[in-house]
């Protein structure tokens, strides 16, 4: 009891913020919760369900789908009709591809019909506000409580990378050039990330010089590559309807996709420049180029498995549903996982290139008259 009360008394101001942090979030869930007002769709309340078998489909793999049907007694949350009780039906399979399975406590987005005084709603999705808020509120609370000053940084470059997008899309769907967006959006992204999370200072300005530069590089690979060799068949991207502006979209992915991992490995780079050159400053060159070639061994491994992870987990679950419905694994590579591999490959030409660039950029801008030969 005495080294709890000792503990207490020394991070009383912490354990405060804590405890304010606790209760703003605990309301702030509420409120998302309960926040049923604020929407023009109606919402309703799942009070009851039963289901029925209906039938079975096999697929093309002998796979065997079974179909339920749900009676769903809901309660109305909001609107004219709030606090009535309506009835709807759901079809669902075992699979869930296609539809979905309710049970009792969701809350979802409905269109009510009346007939005679009785109500009916058809299901237009689930109400899932709650959950992204507390997930998103987790990782808020452990940014800042984890990094402090840092962490609120991280959150605000966060945010505005994110209004930064959404603006940019509003401006494509009012007619402007998708390309010249896509490059303003990457300065912005990389300004604000860079500034904001690591300050003003010579190591940012490195980071910021590699990243630009090493971007340039990678776009006039890519662009060398598909001139002279071969364009991708951008008329095969899953979910593109009219065929406009298609290369410049793919683009763009490619390039904001790379953007995140060139960055990363520039401020790795410059980071580890700044802290060896801090902490020995009779550092030679030959040392310092050796330390950065260590670092970059390292980083470069990592980061592009980190790549491929991440375009793998995006496409996996396309590619298993499409080998379930018969597609063969040479349709999926020629005409689906094409693309991934194209922003993989190119991704990792980026971190590759990234490596010496970094190395030559913070040397000459942070090593400059601190080091000798």
């Amino acid at each position: 009891m005495k080294s709890i009360r000792l503990y207490i008394s020394k991070h009383k101001q912490q354990l405060l913020i804590f405890g304010i942090t606790v209760v703003l979030f605990t309301a702030f869930l509420f409120g998302v919760a309960h926040d049923y007002n604020f929407y023009p769709s109606s919402i309703a309340k799942v009070n009851c369900v039963s289901e029925r078998y209906l039938k079975s489909e096999k697929g093309p793999n002998g796979e065997v789908e079974k179909y339920y049907v749900q009676q769903i007694t809901l309660t109305i949350k909001n609107g004219a009709e709030k606090g009535r009780t309506a009835e709807s039906e759901n079809t669902y399979s075992s699979s869930c591809v296609n539809s979905e399975k309710y049970q009792v406590g969701d809350k979802l987005f409905v269109t009510i019909k009346s007939d005679s005084g009785k109500l009916t709603a058809e299901i237009n999705g689930v109400k899932r506000d709650a959950y992204v808020a507390f997930v998103a509120g987790l990782f808020f609370i452990g940014m800042v409580f984890i990094s402090g000053k840092q962490g609120l940084l991280t959150i605000v470059s966060f945010c505005v990378n994110i209004a930064v997008f959404v603006f940019s899309i509003i401006l494509y769907l009012d007619g402007k050039n998708f390309i010249e967006l896509c490059l303003l959006m990457i300065f912005i992204f990389t300004v604000t990330t860079l500034f904001l999370t690591g300050g003003f200072s010579q190591k940012t300005l490195g980071a910021l010089i590699s990243t630009f530069i090493t971007l340039s590089l990678t776009f006039l690979i890519y662009k060398c590559v598909i001139t002279f060799i071969e364009k991708p068949p951008y008329h095969l991207m899953d979910y593109i309807f009219v065929p406009r502006d298609l290369d410049s979209i793919f683009l763009a992915g490619i390039l904001i996709g790379c953007l995140g991992a060139v960055m990363d490995v520039a401020v790795t780079v410059h980071s580890a420049v700044n802290e060896l050159l801090r902490t020995s400053k009779n550092i030679t060159k030959k040392d310092l180029i050796h330390s950065i070639r260590e670092i970059a061994y390292d980083v470069m491994g990592t980061m592009i498995n980190v790549l491929l992870f991440s375009y793998i987990s995006g496409s996996l679950p396309m590619i298993v549903l499409k080998v379930l419905n018969g597609y063969s694994l040479y349709s999926l590579v020629r005409f689906n996982i094409i693309f991934e591999l194209i922003r993989f490959l190119v991704g990792s030409i980026g971190i590759v290139v990234a490596i010496p660039i970094s190395g030559v950029v913070s040397v000459l801008i942070e090593g400059r008259g601190r080091t000798k030969c």
